[in-house]
């Protein structure tokens, strides 16, 4: 019991660490590209900029069964990580990025939604978690093939009014 315990204050602290290096979703805080702070380039020669976001959740909870209150859950971009091809920092391509995080944003709530009228364990909150993020990661995927990283402004515009949208319709969820 106490052990799993430790484990979750020990990531808590690492979280703690690591979180100076995170800028967390907020409605009133775009991306802008001094937010994209690697320099080195990404595996994929073609790419304007990569985002490097997702969602993380820490339990703040000493009992094996816990419920939503005592879980936060947020949404994440890594500056470190997240890298701008000097000649292509475009308001296209930022919109694109941007909604990279809010994708993550709509995950995050989604994820709040899902465990928020259920009593859970260390264990059923993974499995939320593991299937809201298998989600997540087919979202981004989907984005990427329909805007075509961004290239297709009409189908960009349209994809960002929708995750505003969905965004939106969730916000009893926000944090």
């Amino acid at each position: 019991m106490l052990r799993p315990f430790l484990a979750l204050t020990f990531l808590f602290i690492i979280g703690l660490a690591e979180a100076q290096d995170k800028i967390f979703w907020n409605e009133y805080r775009k991306l802008v590209w001094t937010d994209f702070e690697s320099q080195t380039k990404p595996n994929t020669s073609q790419a304007a900029a990569t985002t490097y976001c997702g969602i993380s959740y820490l339990l703040n909870s000493s009992t094996k069964k816990f419920t939503n209150k005592q879980v936060k859950i947020e949404s994440f971009f890594i500056p470190s990580k997240s890298w701008a091809h000097p000649e292509h920092k475009t308001d296209n391509i930022l919109m694109h990025e941007q909604s990279h995080f809010d994708i993550a944003e709509l995950f995050a709530r989604r994820f709040r939604k899902v465990i928020s009228d259920k009593t859970l364990d260390v264990k059923s909150l993974q499995k939320y978690y593991e299937r809201i993020y298998d989600d997540y990661k087919d979202y981004q995927k989907d984005y990427e093939t329909v805007t075509n990283h961004g290239r297709i402004r009409e189908k960009q515009y349209e994809y960002t009014q929708k995750i505003n949208s969905e965004i939106e319709k969730l916000s009893d969820f926000k944090i």
